[in-house]
């Protein structure tokens, strides 16, 4: 194999792993911020009645930065790539003797607040397959920081099971209790397709029909899509037929 193929090589991996890197850089920083309670409590987290985040993100950028430092101990093939994380949130750079590597996924996702749970964004304009790091922050001054991580979708939590979809896509909450606590455990991608909250959204609809919830207009369009669906159905074959038009693909 000759010097040039050896070079990229390396770059190949980075490309093929980057979404498992980026979760584990999430993982890995997610433990050092917990190790890190002093730098946490130093974070400005408000300025008047304003949040900001701009503390946190710094001090999980210097993290990364170390974390990235044992993820190429964990891929020997990785050792000549250098990382730089940048702020707002985490923003990943890899570069190769001075030269930078332009990879589809680079960002990790900050997220921090005094509640279990706090409103997400907007699922259309959203990525649910970035890595997300939540950190939990006490309510009194001498608690403790608590910080996990995971994929944005497995920190989304619907508010209920009963709720009203929308004119524009939903935004689930995130809950801090749906990631992940240790960064020892074994960390695995799945892609999950963006689409695959309609579901839920669909059984929501029709358990407010069922429970006899009379509250908005789309409780009644809910009402008239079945009616419209099985006033003609007269046969088990109908049924079935009906059934295999609407099941979701």
């Amino acid at each position: 194999m000759s010097t040039l193929e050896l070079v990229e090589d390396d770059i190949v991996q980075l490309m093929e792993l980057n979404c498992q890197l980026l979760l584990e850089i999430a993982a890995l920083t997610s433990g050092k911020l917990n190790e890190n309670q002093e730098e946490l409590k130093k974070c400005k987290w408000t300025d008047g009645e304003a949040n900001t985040d701009t503390g946190f993100s710094e001090l999980a950028c210097k993290c990364a930065e170390e974390a990235w430092l044992l993820i190429k101990q964990r891929h020997p093939t990785l050792n000549l790539i250098t990382m730089v994380a940048s702020i707002p949130d985490i923003n990943c750079m890899f570069s190769k003797n001075g030269k930078i590597i332009e990879l589809q996924k680079t960002k990790i996702e900050l997220k921090s607040s005094k509640n279990i749970q706090l409103p997400g964004s907007t699922i259309r304009k959203l990525d649910i397959n970035q890595p997300l790091i939540y950190c939990y922050r006490p309510t009194s001054d001498d608690g403790l920081y608590e910080v996990r991580w995971g994929q944005y979708y497995d920190g989304m939590v619907p508010k209920t099971d009963i709720e009203l979809f929308q004119d524009r896509t939903p935004r689930p909450n995130i809950s801090f209790n749906n990631l992940f606590t240790s960064s020892q455990m074994k960390i695995s991608y799945s892609e999950k397709e963006k689409d695959d909250w309609i579901p839920h959204y669909g059984a929501c609809a029709f358990n407010r029909v069922r429970q006899e919830i009379n509250r908005s207009w789309q409780d009644k369009l809910t009402k008239s899509i079945i009616f419209e669906a099985l006033k003609n159905i007269e046969t088990i074959e109908e049924l079935n037929k009906l059934r295999d038009l609407v099941r979701p693909t």
